[in-house]
């Protein structure tokens, strides 16, 4: 996110003495309550994953078909994945056990049809992790009191990886804002989190890296630590998938912009028999006045780009981060995703299925106990508006695009 007011300020510290506190604990009266928030989150070809504010406190049986998932639900936020459906079905989800007061009606969901083709490659992206940041909201009175030993942003990235590692990802995409503020403490941090990933890991720059509030180059800053910071616009060819990395960067500026790496892009895309995946941080807007904050790519500018970018390959699915939010569009063949942050309400990360006639895009929330209750307690940003607007539709967020 753009906003921010320095904590140290005087109308912060006011704010905070009233709004900012760590996520109240499940009731510990052990008397199970009616389930808050139960939906579906996210769907796969083959799994369906289930969330919640409140569940329990007590076991729970998740089912769906033959499959079943149990879960010793705390009263809390939570979630629960059910795994091994048939792809492209509909199902009936069904919830019960000692942990529920009273029978809860079944959800329905439909996992997504895989494209034509044999799977080929995995990839992981997530973004907005701003390492170094201990505060979350439009005004940044949402914080941990008293602050833990590993703050959220730190340990909803790890959460994030660790599921997807376990997912399957051959390699991570970090699609900008790693860190708050450029400064080499916060560097080593993000450093060490990503260290846990065994894969090849490709870091586009976001407005915060240039933000000009930290000490340092953030390219030399990560360079430090073994890893590359894109700067122009670089490119990876995997099975079945060109992966295209671009900066939309302007230092010093929360807006991006793609006029200067437009040719670069141009001839990427059509120097290759392979669809793309292109990856950055600041999102095309439709309008040359932004409608919304964080202001991305001028309207004129992204349409002029993608209109472009679908004539030199029209199998392109373009994806974003910098909003915190989640949502889909189409410009002529290009598909555009934006994908939320791993730190705020909901706390996510995507996954992309690289097959050979197309890509799923599946959003998963992270599941870890003490990532989803901070996610969870974040809805309330923006006065509340924030849990309306940030995750979008199911079909924003999980869809298959075939080429």
């Amino acid at each position: 996110m753009s906003i921010k007011v320095h904590e140290s300020s005087r109308r912060t510290r006011l704010v905070n003495a009233f709004r900012s506190h760590v996520p109240p604990q499940p009731p510990g009266d052990g008397r199970p309550r009616p389930p808050q928030r139960l939906a579906v989150f996210g769907t796969g070809t083959t799994w369906i994953q289930l969330t919640w504010s409140a569940l329990g406190p007590g076991p729970i049986e998740v089912r769906c078909g033959d499959q079943t998932v149990s879960v010793d639900a705390d009263g809390g936020p939570g979630a629960a994945t059910v795994t091994d459906l048939a792809p492209g079905n509909a199902h009936r989800i069904h919830i019960s056990g000692p942990g529920l007061p009273e029978p809860v009606p079944p959800l329905e969901a439909r996992t997504l049809l895989p494209p034509p083709g044999e799977l080929l490659h995995r990839i992981a992206t997530v973004s907005d992790t701003h390492i170094g940041s201990r505060s979350t909201g439009f005004l940044h009175t949402i914080i941990e009191k008293p602050e833990p030993d590993e703050v959220h942003p730190v340990r909803c990235a790890r959460a994030a990886l660790r599921e997807a590692r376990a997912w399957g990802a051959d390699e991570l995409i970090v699609k900008g804002d790693l860190v708050d503020h450029s400064r080499p403490e916060w560097w080593a941090q993000a450093a060490s989190v990503l260290d846990e990933l065994d894969v090849p890991i490709s870091v586009v720059p976001g407005n915060h890296e240039w933000s000009g509030r930290g000490d340092g180059d953030p390219a030399a800053g990560l360079a430090r630590h073994g890893l590359q910071l894109v700067t122009d616009v670089a490119h990876v060819d995997r099975p079945g998938i060109r992966v295209v990395l671009v900066d939309s960067t302007i230092p010093g500026q929360d807006p991006g912009r793609v006029s200067d790496v437009l040719e670069r892009t141009l001839d990427l895309a059509s120097g290759t028999d392979l669809p793309l995946l292109v990856a950055m941080h600041h999102q095309p807007l439709r309008w040359r006045v932004p409608t919304y904050l964080p202001a991305g790519i001028p309207g004129p500018e992204a349409e002029h780009f993608l209109r472009a970018l679908g004539r030199a390959n029209p199998r392109t699915l373009v994806t974003s981060g910098h909003t915190h939010r989640h949502r889909r569009r189409h410009v002529g063949p290009v598909t555009i995703t934006e994908v939320g942050s791993t730190k705020d309400f909901p706390g996510t990360w995507a996954g992309y299925e690289v097959h050979e006639g197309g890509v799923v895009q599946t959003v998963h929330r992270i599941a870890d106990p003490s990532c989803i209750r901070w996610t969870d307690h974040t809805r309330r940003a923006a006065f509340g508006v924030w849990q309306l607007w940030s995750p979008g539709r199911l079909g924003d967020r999980c869809f298959t695009r075939s080429w």
